[in-house]
């Protein structure tokens, strides 16, 4: 053989070579470190690499079954519940009264739906603005978890919750206060509890004023809540409400952990944090909306540090139709 034919076939030998080196690399599984290949070694821990990367529970690739939560009930139909319910509120009894627990748990508490989904958009996985793909790879995308969402609307525009419902398993509760939004929140058949009752920024029971303005509905108990419904040009449309402190509903739900709490009742977060008895509930993780709180989240943001928790991402839309700060717990 020539010479110069031995030369051109080894060129083509080192080309497919190449090529296929080239092809090797570009087309194996990725990896953690393959990820983080710009990050130093040392900078990201062991317990923060499994949050952000888990390559088996990112998606979902098996159907999963759901074990829906159950808890006693017995309600009499002749029991006068309302004038019970109306004795506790006069007497401001305490959140952990077990009076106020049974009724709650009783009469207030309505079951998980045991029908199909319907939804709107049943096709799309993820409706909040955001809060939930962060807060999912920080809970390392774990199954058959429990949420709490105050402020639920109709169970599905901008949900935190739906998610954790439908892909991930969990159980939960939803709570609102406008008695039409919530009718439609109960035609979408969660798999969660519902409560249509507001969370009271005091640490007792109590009927209380709600105006309803759909997503910027709230409680209206005193001169700062009046002053900001008419400042928003939010038209009147007050009605009467039992509101709860949390920390009762839980109790009646026989659930002090709670692995993902969203809080969203437009101005009243901050008095709401300050009912829940740290001590005695476990909350991992919790996004609050803050843009109430008299302009500024720092109160908020210090004082949910001050209780062992992080402020770990602020999410805002351009719009300002979303202002949240992610707090998750200090392990």
């Amino acid at each position: 053989m020539r010479p110069s034919n031995v030369g051109y076939i080894v060129g083509i030998m080192a080309l497919f070579g190449l090529i296929y080196f080239i092809y090797r690399n570009q087309t194996k599984p990725l990896s953690a470190p393959d990820l983080y290949i710009r990050a130093p070694e040392g900078k990201l821990t062991q317990d923060e690499l499994r949050s952000v990367f888990d390559e088996t529970r990112k998606t979902v690739v098996h159907p999963q079954a759901f074990d829906p939560m159950v808890i006693p009930i017995t309600r009499n139909s002749s029991f006068d519940y309302k004038a019970a319910m109306k004795k506790l509120n006069d007497a401001k009894v305490d959140q952990d009264d077990p009076r106020l627990i049974k009724l709650i748990r009783d009469y207030y508490i309505e079951a998980p739906s045991t029908e199909p989904y319907n939804l709107l958009n049943p096709e799309r996985m993820e409706y909040s603005n955001g809060q939930t793909p962060f807060i999912d790879s920080r809970l390392n995308y774990m199954e058959g978890g429990f949420y709490i969402e105050c402020g639920a609307l109709n169970g599905e525009k901008g949900s935190n919750t739906l998610f954790f419902e439908k892909v991930r398993k969990w159980n939960g509760l939803l709570i609102e206060a406008d008695p039409e939004t919530y009718a439609d929140l109960k035609s979408k058949h969660r798999k969660a509890f519902t409560m249509n009752a507001c969370l009271n920024p005091k640490p007792y029971p109590a009927m209380m004023t709600f105006n309803r303005a759909f997503n910027r509905g709230r409680v209206v108990h005193d001169q700062e809540a009046k002053d900001w419904i008419k400042q928003q040009h939010i038209a009147k449309d007050e009605i009467q409400i039992q509101c709860f402190p949390l920390y009762s509903i839980l109790l009646a739900l026989n659930q002090l952990t709670v692995d993902f709490f969203s809080l969203d009742v437009e101005g009243e977060e901050y008095n709401v944090l300050q009912t829940i008895p740290f001590d005695k509930v476990n909350i991992k993780m919790m996004t609050v909306e803050f843009v109430h709180d008299k302009g500024s989240s720092a109160p908020l943001k210090t004082y949910v540090e001050n209780k062992g928790y992080e402020s770990m991402l602020q999410v805002s839309r351009w719009d300002g139709g979303v202002n949240d700060i992610i707090f998750r717990k200090k392990v």
